[in-house]
């Protein structure tokens, strides 16, 4: 006998947060195709009180049965994160010589690290407020992004000489010249617009083109990849993701999805013993927005 059909999705408000990816699959069973499930994936800012409130809203208007957010195993941490420490610039200095972080690692680091101590709301206060909503309603949290290890080897090991160079003094620079706290608010503001960040990281492409493919569109499939493998366990899906990863999944949604493949660690190396993880752990991609802060003012 077939088990009952779960019960329809609640009527949908006609104004829910943007920008918003409304996106729909169907389980396939022993029976052939399940009922549908109904996913609403919401681009956020990682440091933004707006995007805050965008998350609360969204779950308490659609009543999901999981919520999947932006993290992975190795970025959990940030769940239980309530303080932030700011490394100098010594101290990422000190771990490329160490061997212990690549530069991209260290400097990643002390970039994200400036940017969060600026603003009143820590970086991922919207996957923390994502979690508390979810235990709220009875609703089932996933950890749906690639393990930052593997992203993080694989964006280094795409790069040229050149772009590493490059990329290590771009990031150096956009920190030596980081806005005021201001300044930075308003950016962060726009570039939940999914136009302005999209900008933005099309202008950054031109100048690193290697970089683009690990760290957003192989992470887009991923998460495409999960959020499709959650068809069979839920009628209604809310995920937290950044902006500028909203056009990928929707691109991606429907195609097949090598995952094997954008997990695997490059093959002539591993990446080093890395002790800065509650730091760099913070937003996977925030490079993209933390850099793209000054060229949106430009």
């Amino acid at each position: 006998m077939a088990a009952p059909a779960p019960p329809p999705p609640p009527p949908v408000p006609e104004t829910l947060p943007q920008p918003l990816a409304v996106l729909r699959c169907r389980a396939e069973g022993p029976y052939g195709p399940g009922p549908e499930t109904t996913y609403y994936v919401l681009g956020t800012a990682h440091v933004s009180a707006d995007s805050c409130d965008d998350v609360t809203a969204l779950i308490r208007a659609v009543k999901p049965q999981v919520v999947l957010i932006e993290l992975c195993s190795e970025r959990k941490p940030v769940l239980t994160l309530d303080k932030l420490r700011e490394p100098s610039l010594g101290e990422a200095l000190a771990e490329i010589r160490s061997g212990r972080a690549t530069p991209f690692q260290a400097i990643y680091s002390w970039l994200l690290a400036k940017v969060g101590a600026q603003l009143d709301v820590l970086p991922g206060e919207e996957f923390r407020v994502a979690l508390r909503e979810a235990h709220a309603i009875g609703a089932q949290v996933v950890l749906g992004d690639r393990s930052l290890a593997v992203t993080l080897a694989r964006v280094w090991h795409a790069l040229s000489l050149w772009e590493k160079l490059k990329l290590t003094g771009t990031l150096l620079w956009t920190g030596l010249s980081m806005l005021n706290e201001e300044e930075m608010r308003a950016e962060i503001e726009k570039m939940k617009e999914s136009d302005v960040l999209t900008e933005a990281i099309r202008e950054f492409g031109k100048e690193f083109p290697s970089l683009l493919h690990p760290l957003i569109t192989e992470r887009d499939q991923y998460m495409a990849f999960m959020l499709r493998k959650l068809a069979s366990r839920a009628h209604t899906v809310v995920a937290v993701v950044g902006a500028g990863h909203l056009q990928g999944i929707r691109e991606h949604w429907d195609k097949e999805i090598d995952v094997a493949e954008i997990t695997a660690m490059p093959a002539e190396r591993q990446p080093p013993a890395w002790r800065w993880r509650r730091v760099a752990l913070l937003a996977a991609g925030g490079v993209l927005v933390s850099t793209a802060l000054l060229r949106l003012r430009r």
